[in-house]
């Protein structure tokens, strides 16, 4: 997807992964809003972007993604600021198992949402031109993993995707959908998510991440969100990250669609 002189928008995007895939759009041309619940960290990566970027290439919305009236109007405020909508990028996401339902809220009901309302604003059959979705998954999705509540929320990420990207859908809306999936990234996430999952769990988690050779870096999950960006004929496609590189999880056909 050419970027320049696009509009995008991101959430959870204040810090993290979020804020490297929002950098990352601003270097090709396209200003972006960034959304998130943490105000002060957002206004301050604003201004460091706006420093380096130029003025009025980003934005900072306070939001909550999980509450519906929140995510409508922060899609409006974009859309009313920048004049359209072209590429959105669902990232926000937690790992809690205690608290369960605010898991499956954050990582999986507000990414149906965020789809919906980038098909709404950028879908041609609404007067939009078109675009990208690209949601924030994990292998957690597509392989077993100690968190079985945020690997159900993942799994069910990339199963909306898939299933967004058919041919029919796209004929129809001319949005691409398709989904990242990284592995253990050096973020807080393992931190943060000390007291929300039982000890034996991240104890797992940890042995997983030394099988694995270790951490990611943030910049090696942006590599991948960047070949998402530049991938034009990929369409509810699942990109894994990992260590030993970049994986396509295609979209396939079920026996339904078998001669």
């Amino acid at each position: 997807m050419q970027l320049a002189g696009k509009i995008a928008l991101v959430t959870g995007a204040a810090r993290g992964l979020g804020k490297g895939c929002a950098e990352a759009i601003l270097e090709r041309g396209a200003k972006v809003a960034l959304l998130d619940t943490d105000d002060s960290e957002g206004q301050e990566t604003v201004a460091a972007f706006t420093l380096k970027y130029g003025a009025d290439t980003c934005t900072f919305i306070l939001c909550d993604v999980t509450d519906k009236d929140q995510l409508e109007g922060a899609f409006q405020q974009v859309v009313d600021r920048f004049g359209g909508l072209d590429l959105v990028v669902n990232n926000a996401g937690i790992l809690s198992e205690f608290d369960w339902e605010k898991c499956i809220n954050v990582n999986l009901i507000s990414v149906v949402r965020g789809c919906r309302l980038g098909l709404h604003y950028m879908g041609k059959q609404n007067g939009g031109n078109g675009g990208l979705i690209i949601n924030m998954a994990s292998v957690a999705g597509i392989y077993a993993f100690p968190a079985p509540v945020y690997a159900t929320t993942k799994a069910g990420v990339v199963g909306l995707t898939r299933s967004l990207g058919m041919d029919h859908k796209f004929g129809k809306d001319g949005v691409r959908v398709n989904v990242l999936c990284p592995s253990f990234t050096m973020t807080n996430f393992i931190t943060d998510a000390k007291g929300k999952a039982s000890e034996e769990d991240l104890q797992q988690m940890q042995d997983m991440v030394e099988k694995g050779g270790g951490f990611l870096q943030i910049p090696d999950v942006v590599k991948g969100f960047v070949k998402l960006l530049d991938d034009d004929d990929k369409n509810g496609a699942a990109l894994e990250v990992t260590l030993q590189g970049l994986k396509y999880h295609g979209c396939e056909s079920g026996p339904w669609e078998h001669e």
